[in-house]
């Protein structure tokens, strides 16, 4: 399958995940607006959400490069696959039980306040265990990803999404608050299991394996996933600043954070994951096979795509923040105050879409060359900038202050990366993708452009129809911009499209 069909194909079921996932919010939301129970879950999901961001990216980091060296041999897996079960098994069983004996302690530590403190704790005890399940979806998606499969790992984020929203209708009339937290585990559960008849196609036994010694790729795995785990714990210790930053602004802080955030992550999920799943594995084979200028082609290609698909996407949110949140969230007891806290939040996490997408293409390409370490230490000085940033922003921006300091940290990382890359391996892209990038601002200027000369009529609609009719119709402006300019990618793609509507017959 193409670059573009797995792409594509990983768009669509994100897509599906993401909006399921969005709906869920929509229903929080609407029972507890952005209130104290709102806040307590969307601390305590904090945990989960992020094992479920850093495991299978740090286990895809290193098992895959090993995986794909040893196929290129024609060796066996299967044996490295029952150790690594074992390995992820125990590691994320004891995890999961000290996070339920110290749940008090670890919601003290996000900054959780004596009013919320409790109920912070209780959810958190129910959604500990999910790290097992969150630890073996790792692993299990890892080995698909390494067999170049991308569909049931991508599919787990709908069956996750589904659960979660059934689960929560039947259990928070039952046990309130407490039932957001079980549905979130039980959606854990379902993201792993449809990967279970893939990994039997594939030949992979489910059974524990401790012969760990004198194992060459083990041992080398071992030495490369501690600097990538703190690397990825690195990267998402900005979500616990986050957390901490805003519970002491005042009620309601997280709540409006975490909404803006979950518009935000949209894109990135479904553009980043598309381009990064597929990527990784060609990355790590041209590197094996010595083959640098094919290996810095498709990282080029990879930071084109996203660049022309994130860059009018954080246009968008920046002169549609407000008409976004209303028609999102505001229903029940998500009122006036509510739109106005998230929709202060949004543009400024809308800034640094880029950045986060291209700082984490970047680190995989230092993966897919064995180098583990930079990630780490570039991660410890973002982590520096994004203080620093929140201690001289919040004082005038609030909570904006918090998500601009999110993307300040993530372009600083991400130019430092591709300065250090630089260094590595020589230019990491050609004089075209600077031509791109032009173009791109270029059309995004028509874009945003149009968006405001249209306003004055589109304004007077429904928000429903407002704005639909106002984002088709800019990101239509925005395409004719970009095949006006010629940008090969989008003539390339449109000439793709072309072929495919053509009948078989008049090829």
């Amino acid at each position: 399958m193409s670059i573009i069909k797995t792409a594509s194909m990983i768009v669509v079921l994100t897509l599906i995940g993401r909006l399921l996932g969005f709906f869920r919010n929509v229903y929080v939301n609407s029972l507890y607006g952005t209130s104290e129970a709102s806040d307590a879950f969307y601390t305590a999901v904090t945990i989960p959400q992020t094992l479920f961001l850093v495991v299978p990216g740090a286990i895809n980091a290193v098992l895959i490069p090993t995986m794909r060296g040893l196929m290129e041999k024609e060796e066996r897996t299967g044996a490295l696959y029952n150790k690594m079960l074992t390995i992820v098994f125990a590691a994320f069983l004891a995890m999961a039980v000290l996070g339920v004996v110290f749940a008090r302690e670890i919601a003290w530590l996000m900054g959780a306040q004596e009013n919320t403190l409790e109920m912070t704790a209780d959810m958190l005890r129910w959604m500990w265990p999910s790290a097992v399940f969150i630890g073996l979806a790792g692993l299990w998606s890892s080995v698909c990803n390494a067999h170049q499969h991308f569909f049931t790992p991508t599919l787990g984020t709908v069956t996750n999404g589904a659960l979660v929203i059934a689960s929560m209708y039947l259990l928070v009339p039952l046990y309130g608050p407490d039932g957001l937290a079980m549905a979130t585990t039980l959606g854990y559960l379902a993201a792993m299991l449809p990967m279970l008849p893939t990994l039997r196609r594939f030949g992979y036994r489910q059974h524990l394996s401790f012969a760990w010694k004198e194992d060459e790729a083990l041992r080398s795995m071992g030495e490369r996933v501690v600097p990538i785990l703190i690397g990825a714990v690195v990267s998402q210790a900005t979500t616990f600043l986050e957390r901490g930053f805003a519970n002491g602004l005042g009620p309601g802080n997280v709540s409006a954070l975490a909404n803006a955030n979950q518009i935000v992550q949209m894109p990135m999920a479904i553009f980043v994951g598309a381009f990064t799943l597929p990527l990784f594995p060609l990355l790590a084979s041209h590197v094996k096979r010595g083959e640098m200028d094919q290996m810095k082609q498709i990282l080029q290609k990879g930071l084109a795509y996203l660049l022309i698909l994130l860059l009018p996407v954080t246009a968008g949110l920046i002169l549609y923040a407000d008409p976004i949140v209303r028609l999102a969230f505001q229903r029940g007891e998500f009122g006036e105050l509510s739109v106005a806290l998230t929709a202060w939040a949004l543009p400024f996490y809308g800034l640094g879409l880029y950045g986060m997408a291209a700082r984490d293409l970047i680190t995989r390409a230092f993966y897919a060359l064995d180098n583990t370490r930079t990630p780490v230490v570039i991660g410890v000085i973002g982590i520096a900038v994004y203080a620093g940033a929140n201690w001289l922003l919040i004082p005038w921006l609030g909570h904006g202050g918090i998500a601009l300091g999110t993307a300040v940290s993530a372009l600083f990382q991400a130019v430092l990366l591709f300065g250090l890359l630089w260094r590595k391996v020589g230019a990491p892209v050609s004089r075209s993708f600077v031509w791109t990038a032009l173009r791109t601002l270029a059309a995004c200027g028509v874009m945003s452009g149009g968006i405001l000369l249209a306003d004055a009529w589109l304004s007077a609609l429904p928000l429903w129809l407002y704005l639909p009719l106002g984002v088709t119709g800019g990101a239509l402006l925005y395409f004719a911009a970009l095949s006006a300019l010629r940008e090969p990618l989008v003539v390339e793609l449109v000439q793709k499209l072309r072929r495919r509507s053509t009948p078989a017959q008049n090829r």
